[in-house]
């Protein structure tokens, strides 16, 4: 059976692309499970919780973005067969994580209650979650060390491996904290449960993936190739990574600065925005799946020294990407109503959870753009590109419109979905532009 050079090259995509959007779906449920569990314990736990897990998780993925240099260089290295230099590579990432990991955890552990007494929350809601940073920060490491060690097995085309990994740590994160949280033949102890299982999660994961990359045998990493500082790699590893870690620093804290605004607006219809993006996000996944796979043959066909390869794979990706995209937004579309009604039963709540999901509809085949042809730009290194136009996009664009229209002139919630819809086009544009110049491939 002869099979075309375009059939071959969907098969890669999709083979590196499936393990990552199940991976992304295995974390979303996880998210589902633990906020399922804390819910039954009121509302100050929830509330507790979420505020830890999302000032953890912002911070620890400006830092994680070590990752994103290392598996840019890694895909390069592995394209051209260069295993010492992806063993290198693969081994001063991870010290830069267990590094920054460290100074994450130090930070967190004294600084926990005064940065949460900054938020609007409730004296209790502050009082709980700082105690559950502080466990979270702990893990902060070994966070990091499964994050940046993921990263670099996705840049040598195992997803599937990567996968694996996270599909442990999910399994630990709710066997643990099902345990903790409700007692289950040892002493109850309710949210903080919660914090110790994803905590105990991200070691296993984090240990998980030195273990993996240990038995890889073309760079069996050991813990020699970690703790020897090389200069040159690490300054090789920043000057991909530092781009994008200003990338995340924008992007979380465009998102804080968002929902401060959003506040404003009636009860309702917060909640309903808040439903609105749960919902969509179910549609990122195949985005960020096909955005590894575009960064990571992006990277590899560079490093074979066949850009006209590395160009062809990033359009048949973005092609790929867009036509998913759409047929879930359409779905999404369809099914609005339903799907806003599946988190509570309000009718105004769903009535504006089901305008902010139609709208969001529009923004679908521009994010997949944005996921493909800013992950194609990542795998080459034009890491720089990306974090222009994500910082202009939401810092210059999308919070100053939303200021206009919410703060100011008092529209509804959908308004700013609009203008998130067309920060997204805005960006996409100038993304496609830049691939299309071809300046990255140098």
């Amino acid at each position: 059976m002869i099979v075309s050079i375009e059939d071959y090259m969907r098969r890669q995509i999709i083979k590196l692309a499936w393990p990552v959007i199940l991976e992304g779906a295995g974390m979303m449920a996880v998210g589902v499970l633990l906020t399922a569990m804390v819910g039954r314990l009121g509302a100050v736990a929830l509330a507790g919780v979420g505020l830890s897990n999302m000032l953890q998780f912002s911070a620890a993925m400006v830092f994680a973005a070590a990752g994103t240099g290392a598996a840019a260089l890694v895909a390069r290295e592995t394209g051209a067969g260069n295993w010492r230099e992806v063993r290198s590579i693969t081994g001063q990432a991870i010290m830069l994580g267990i590094v920054f990991g460290s100074l994450l955890a130090g930070i967190g552990w004294v600084s926990a209650e005064a940065a949460l007494s900054l938020t609007a929350a409730d004296r209790e809601v502050v009082v709980l979650a700082a105690g559950l940073v502080k466990i979270a920060f702990l893990f902060t490491p070994m966070f990091l060390i499964m994050s940046i060690g993921s990263a670099v097995l996705r840049g040598m085309g195992k997803t599937k491996i990567a996968f694996y990994i996270t599909l442990l740590s999910n399994i630990v994160a709710i066997g643990v904290a099902y345990i903790l949280v409700f007692g289950m033949g040892v002493p109850a102890i309710g949210p903080y449960g919660a914090a110790w299982g994803l905590g105990v999660s991200q070691f296993v994961g984090g240990a998980a993936v030195l273990a993996v990359l240990n038995r890889q045998k073309r760079i069996q990493l050991s813990w020699r190739h970690i703790l020897v500082i090389r200069s040159k790699v690490i300054a090789r590893i920043l000057t991909i990574s530092v781009p994008s870690a200003v990338e995340q620093l924008a992007m979380q804290g465009g998102r804080m600065v968002f929902t401060i605004m959003l506040a404003g607006v009636s009860a309702q219809q917060f909640a309903a925005h808040q439903i609105a993006i749960q919902i969509e996000s179910m549609s990122f996944l195949p985005g960020f799946g096909f955005s590894v796979a575009s960064m990571t043959l992006v990277g590899q066909y560079l490093g074979k020294g066949m850009s006209h390869r590395a160009v062809q794979f990033a359009w048949l990706t973005n092609k790929i990407a867009c036509l998913c995209m759409a047929v879930i937004g359409a779905a999404i579309f369809a099914f609005a109503g339903p799907l806003a009604s599946l988190f509570i039963d309000d009718a105004q709540v769903v009535k504006w959870g089901m305008l902010c999901v139609m709208i969001s509809v529009l923004e679908q085949p521009t994010i997949a753009i944005c996921f493909v042809l800013g992950g194609a730009l990542r795998g080459a290194g034009d890491t720089k590109w990306p974090m222009y136009i994500t910082t202009t996009g939401v810092w210059f664009v999308r919070l100053p419109l939303v200021y206009l229209f919410i703060v100011v002139w008092g529209y509804d919630v959908t308004a700013a979905w609009y203008i998130t819809a067309v920060d997204y086009l805005l960006r996409s544009a100038v993304l496609w532009w830049r691939f299309d110049s071809k300046k990255w491939t140098e």
